[in-house]
């Protein structure tokens, strides 16, 4: 009698067992896909790893989006989508208008801080196909959240001032954000770069037809849609 309660007992334990270690493996309901479809052009594929001393403050949405390894990585991306030609981060190049308080002489020397306060790792800029015209304002962000409660609040400011632009001109990746100054046909193939456009205007709505979903910060949308 005891010899089957014994046994019993075992087979309810290994049974236990085998199903904890299920549950270990699924891993989590957001990660089911685990990389994105794009990425395919010079960006890695999405997924969850960290190892770039990002802060892993990636969204669920987010995390299917390409995802570079660097500033090098990021200016090859970007140029299979539009010219992208005399690379350079030196910070007198890097210093932009919608990130950078543009009236201040000292915007350079406060580069180090506003990245801080923008979740920016590294910042590049190149030259589209008017060098004359502004170069693209390209972005490896180590917090991702970060990044968009700060576009967030930017382009909340500029539109209480009556400066700010309510339409997509930023693309986000998994981890890093541009902006490129080139033809809307240029825009679009930046969809095709594993990049979704960002947007935090309030009441902003893309057309029906487009896709569009919740980004990291309430109030912030990702949308496949480019304004003309």
């Amino acid at each position: 009698m005891r010899t089957k309660q014994a046994v019993a007992a075992a087979v309810a334990l290994l049974a236990l067992v085998a199903t904890a270690s299920c549950d270990d493996g699924a891993g989590p309901s957001g990660s089911q896909s685990g990389q994105a479809a794009a990425g395919k052009n010079g960006g890695q594929a999405g997924g969850g790893s960290d190892g770039d001393g990002t802060a892993g403050s990636v969204g669920r949405v987010e995390a299917g989006l390409a995802k570079v390894a660097g500033t090098d990585e990021l200016v090859r991306l970007i140029s299979n989508a539009t010219t992208c030609t005399s690379a350079s981060t030196k910070p007198k190049d890097t210093t932009f208008s919608d990130i950078d308080d543009a009236s201040s002489g000292g915007a350079v020397a406060d580069i180090a801080k506003t990245n801080a306060e923008w979740g920016i790792k590294e910042r590049v800029t190149c030259d589209g196909k008017d060098a004359s015209a502004n170069g693209h304002e390209l972005l490896v962000i180590s917090d991702m959240a970060r990044f968009e409660a700060a576009f967030k609040a930017r382009q909340a400011a500029d539109l209480a001032a009556g400066e700010g632009d309510t339409r997509t001109r930023w693309f986000i990746g998994q981890n890093f954000a541009a902006r490129i100054f080139a033809t809307d046909s240029d825009e679009r193939d930046m969809l095709s770069l594993g990049t979704l456009g960002l947007n935090c205007a309030p009441h902003y709505a893309a057309p029906p037809q487009s896709t569009t979903q919740p980004a990291i910060v309430e109030g912030c949308i990702l949308t496949n849609y480019v304004d003309a």
